[in-house]
Formats: structure tokens, C-alpha cells, sequence
């Protein structure tokens, strides 16, 4: 049952619009003044106000504004009743922000008319904030989970390098002092000096990561073929070739994000070929409102286990120079647009990277 408020110091007026709500099945509330009515708005928070302009005490004026500037009332919707004659007060009513205004005397059809409409009105927004607040709540319960998953995973590892590099300094150490054997002490350097490249790499690609906010996105018309060429270009595998099909299509991205994607998607495409004639071939198909893109590999090919969890942050396959986060980068990007990654792949045969791109009304232009 929907609660309305009438706020009106003319006790006939009241009672009548109170008699056809009521019967209209509407939980009806009444008020003499403004200050009666902000009170009752405040306890009982209507999902409509009706209120009359002209009140002794506080008019509708002040109990609007009054409305406006609490937290709980802010959102209720308000009608305001007025004679013919009072086009200025009309005027400034809505001026404030007042939702609708009805005239005296109500016709019955108007005010149900009027009623119905501005409560479904606020059902509707009352709808969309609830459904963004649970998007942006689970949104925010993911970051959430990744940087406690993000904290965990680096702590370990920063404490698994230093500990390393601990040991092999003491290791050094006690070396020198009991037999002066510098060769032994040179391949522990070299051991401490992976162990701090690591680290550097672990950090080095949790900033890259850290870095990609909505606010770093620039989108313009870009030429998906042309960032991929050149991405291609600035690699330079001699021993792969990458083939790019059929010409990619133009969409509103970003073009460094999208040049990230390629170069994530390529280098770890090259970093798994094992074959002498490496194959790479970049491709795409259009399904309903989203281009599907995929980039393939004759390579090794990724064992069933990992698949499921090879764009989570600091998931290494048999990498000792990887952090793990290049996957996760490629992941991020796609779902800024909305999109979706996914893979298949078959041992010794090869991978397939695939990512959506929503169709966008310039990319439209490459379907005629």
C-alpha cells in the first residue's frame, strides 16, 4: 500500500482528497501546516506529498525546502495545490523543484491521474538506485576481495624474495669467512640479483594494474586494424608470423588500452610457441551486439587446471620473468567495456584467446 501525505490548512479541501485516496486504496496521511507535514514526512516517509501552497505556520514553500535538505525526505515527490489565480506562486513552486502542481477546485480524474503517475515515477527511480547500489556494492565487495587476494599474494612473495635474499647473504658470508671461496659467493649474487628483479617485475606490474582506473580511459575512434599492425610492428618475431585475417573493424576505445590488450595478448602468444614455424593468427566475428576477437597460437597450449584461473592477478605458468598480472591487465581493460574474456586450448596443438567488444554506432559504419 502507497503512503501519501496531504498537507492542507482548509479542512474540507483535506478531507476530500483524503476520502477519494482512501478509497483509491491508498494509506493517506494528514497535516494542517507545514511543519506538521515535514514531521509526518520524516516518520512516516510517504512515497507522495500533496501539499497546498498558503499555510499558516510554515507554508508549502519552507516544507519543501525543508524536504530538500534532509536525507530522508529529499527523494519523496511533491505536488503542490493552487488556485487559478496563483500562477506566480505556481511559478515559483516549480522553480524550487516541486514535481507537479494541481489547481482548485481538483478535478477527481486529475488528482488520481497525477498521483498514480508520480509514485510510479518514483517507484522507477527508486528502482534504478537500488539496482545500481547493488551493482556498485558488488563491484565494490570485488575490489574488495582482490585487494585482500592482492595483499596476501604480494606480502608472500616479498617475504619469500627476502627471505631468499637473507639466507644467501648469510650463505655468503659464512663462505668467505671459512674458505675465502669467491665463486661460491658470485653464483649467490647472481641468485639475490633474480630474487630483487622479481620483486622489481612483481611491483613494476602491480602499478601497471593499479594504474587502469575509469578516468585513464580516453575513448575515440580508433582503427582496431591499425593499433594491431602497429603493436605487431614494435614486436618483431622473426621466427612467428602473425597474420591478421581479415581487417578489423573501428570502435570507440581507447587506443593505448587497446594497444595493451594486443601486446599482452601477442607476447604471451610468442612466449608459448614452441614450434619451428610459429603461428599467430589475430581474427573476428560479429555476434549480435558485439564483435568477438580472437588471437591464435600454435603453441604448447595450457593444461585444463589452469584455465579457469589464468586471469587472476599473480597466476604464473612455468614463468620465472612473468609476475603473473599481464592476463589480469588484458581482463581489466575488456570488462571496462563490458566485455568478456575466455580461452581454449589443447595441448601441443595451441591456444585461442578470445574478448568481446561491444558494437558501438561507429563500428556500425564497417557492417555496410
Amino acid at each position: 500500500m502507497y503512503k501519501v501525505l496531504i498537507v492542507e490548512d482548509t479542512l474540507a479541501i483535506r478531507e476530500e482528497i483524503y476520502d477519494i485516496l482512501s478509497m483509491e486504496g491508498y494509506d493517506v496521511f494528514q497535516a494542517e501546516n507545514g511543519n506538521i507535514g515535514f514531521e509526518i514526512a520524516l516518520k512516516e516517509h510517504p512515497d507522495l506529498i500533496i501539499s497546498d501552497i498558503l499555510m499558516p505556520v510554515l507554508n508549502g514553500y519552507g516544507m519543501f525546502e525543508k524536504l530538500q535538505k534532509n536525507k530522508k525526505t529529499i527523494s519523496i515527490p511533491l505536488i503542490f495545490l493552487s488556485a487559478k489565480a496563483e500562477k506566480e506562486d505556481i511559478r515559483v513552486g516549480m522553480n524550487l523543484g516541486a514535481d507537479d502542481y494541481l489547481t482548485k477546485p481538483l478535478n477527481i480524474n486529475d488528482l488520481l491521474d497525477a498521483v498514480e503517475n508520480k509514485i510510479k515515477k518514483k517507484l522507477i527511480i527508486d528502482q534504478n538506485i537500488i539496482s545500481k547500489t547493488a551493482a556498485l556494492s558488488k563491484v565494490l565487495q570485488n575490489q574488495k576481495n582482490e585487494l585482500d587476494n592482492y595483499s596476501h599474494l604480494i606480502s608472500h612473495e616479498l617475504k619469500s624474495s627476502l627471505r631468499n635474499i637473507s639466507d644467501l647473504l648469510t650463505w655468503s658470508r659464512e663462505d668467505l669467512d671459512v674458505t675465502n671461496n669467491f665463486k661460491e659467493a658470485v653464483v649467490n649474487f647472481e641468485l639475490m640479483q633474480e630474487k630483487v628483479e622479481k620483486m622489481e617485475v612483481l611491483l613494476s606490474e602491480l602499478e601497471k594494474y593499479n594504474n587502469i582506473t575509469a578516468a585513464t580511459f580516453k575513448n575515440n575512434t580508433v582503427s582496431l586494424d591499425k593499433v594491431a599492425r602497429s603493436v605487431i610492428n614494435e614486436i618483431k618475431t622473426p621466427d612467428v608470423k602473425i597474420k591478421i585475417t581479415k581487417k578489423l573493424p573501428k570502435l570507440f576505445v581507447d587506443k593505448k588500452m587497446i594497444g595493451k590488450v594486443f601486446k599482452i595478448l601477442l607476447n604471451n602468444a610468442i612466449a608459448h610457441v614452441d614450434k619451428k614455424n610459429g603461428l599467430i593468427e589475430i581474427d573476428y566475428k560479429t555476434t549480435g551486439k558485439h564483435y568477438v576477437f580472437s588471437i591464435k597460437d600454435n603453441g604448447v597450449g595450457i593444461n585444463q587446471k589452469y584455465q579457469e584461473k589464468i586471469f587472476k592477478m599473480f597466476e604464473v605458468i612455468e614463468s620465472k620473468k612473468s609476475a603473473g598480472v599481464g592476463l589480469s591487465i588484458f581482463k581489466k581493460i575488456i570488462s571496462h567495456y563490458n566485455g568478456e574474456v575466455s580461452l581454449k586450448s589443447k595441448a601441443n596443438i595451441g591456444t585461442t584467446f578470445y574478448f568481446s567488444l561491444p558494437i558501438t554506432e561507429v563500428s556500425t559504419d564497417n557492417l555496410k
